[in-house]
C-alpha cells in the first residue's frame, strides 16, 4: 500500500515538475510572441506615419497646383483668351469678384457661371447637406 501511495506521489510530483517546465516553456514562448508583436506595432506605425505625410505633402501640392492652374487661368480685363470657362470663373470668383462681372469678364451665361460655383461649393461640401436653392447666388 506504501509502495503505491509513494508512486503517486512520485507520479502526482513529476506530472507537477512537467507542467511546470511545459508551464514556463509557454510562457517564455508568449513573452517571445509579445516582444515580436510590439516590434511589428512599433514598424506599423512608423510607416503609416509617412504614409500620412506623405499624404499630406501630396495633398498640399496638389492644393498648390489647383491654386496655380486657377490663377493662371484668369482672363484679363482686354484679352479674350480661350482658357476653359470653368477654370475663369472659379479663378475670379476665389479673388472675390461679383457673379456679374465674372459673367462679363468670361463671356458666360449667368446660369452657367452659378452652375460652376455651385458645383465647386457642393465638391467642397458646402452644400452637401443644405437643400436646393433658387435665385441670387452669393459669389465667395
Amino acid at each position: 500500500m506504501i509502495d503505491g501511495i509513494l508512486f503517486g506521489f512520485v507520479a502526482l510530483t513529476g506530472a507537477a515538475i512537467l507542467f511546470n517546465m511545459v508551464r514556463k516553456r509557454m510562457q517564455r514562448r508568449i513573452e517571445a510572441l509579445e516582444e515580436d508583436l510590439a516590434r511589428y506595432a512599433e514598424v506599423v506605425d512608423k510607416i503609416a506615419e509617412v504614409q500620412s505625410k506623405t499624404l499630406e505633402k501630396f495633398s498640399r501640392r496638389f492644393e498648390e497646383q489647383d491654386e496655380r492652374l486657377l490663377d493662371l487661368s484668369v482672363p484679363s480685363r482686354h484679352t479674350e483668351m480661350p482658357l476653359e470657362k470653368r477654370h475663369q470663373v472659379l479663378a475670379l470668383a476665389k479673388q472675390g469678384v461679383p457673379l456679374d462681372e465674372i459673367v462679363e469678364r468670361v463671356k458666360a451665361p449667368v446660369g452657367e457661371a452659378e452652375l460652376i460655383l455651385n458645383l465647386r461649393k457642393y465638391q467642397s461640401g458646402v452644400l452637401k447637406n443644405a437643400p436646393a436653392q433658387r435665385g441670387a447666388t452669393r459669389v465667395s
